[in-house]
């Protein structure tokens, strides 16, 4: 436990914890949709995408936990909004990914390239979501939180055969 008076400056999200960023994720379902995402990240300031290799072709257990995966992603301190991007036909549920994620009380949309019509539509539609998300996250003031409040995230550089002995223990 850190024993400090020192705090940083973070947004506060609805389930109380803070982040120091303030994306809008765009967050596709699968990887058919890994390039519409991208597209739509890349065209709003403040947003970020995830790369998915998975979503398509799984079922039950593996598609579950994809979704499993992708909502916890989307539960980040970092991301105060998402717009979930998927193909329309993956064993990953776009739609019930969203609703899962709405539970963390951040702003959520769904949207799937079949649904919109193909891949420019859903661009464009994706775009003018994460548009809006972005508008309305920059509206939102930085808090002073405490620095017992951040929460930091490692990764494993390079694993080897000692890794689990020497350096990742658990």
């Amino acid at each position: 436990m850190i024993m400090s008076n020192e705090t940083f400056l973070g947004f506060r999200r609805p389930d109380g914890r803070f982040g120091i960023r303030n994306y809008v994720l765009i967050l596709p379902t699968s990887v058919c949709a890994n390039k519409v995402a991208q597209d739509i990240a890349r065209q709003v300031k403040g947003a970020t995408w995830v790369n998915n290799d998975f979503g398509c072709c799984q079922v039950a257990g593996d598609a579950r936990l994809t979704e499993k995966t992708l909502i916890n992603v989307a539960n980040n301190p970092n991301v105060g909004a998402i717009v979930v991007v998927g193909l329309g036909c993956e064993g990953a549920e776009p739609l019930r990914i969203a609703e899962e994620i709405t539970a963390f009380g951040k702003p959520t949309s769904c949207i799937t390239i079949q649904e919109e019509g193909g891949t420019l539509k859903c661009q464009a539609r994706g775009i003018s979501l994460a548009r809006d998300y972005a508008q309305q996250l920059s509206m939102q003031k930085p808090q002073q939180a405490p620095v017992s409040e951040l929460l930091l995230a490692m990764e494993c550089g390079g694993s080897d055969t000692t890794s689990g002995l020497a350096s990742n223990p658990s």
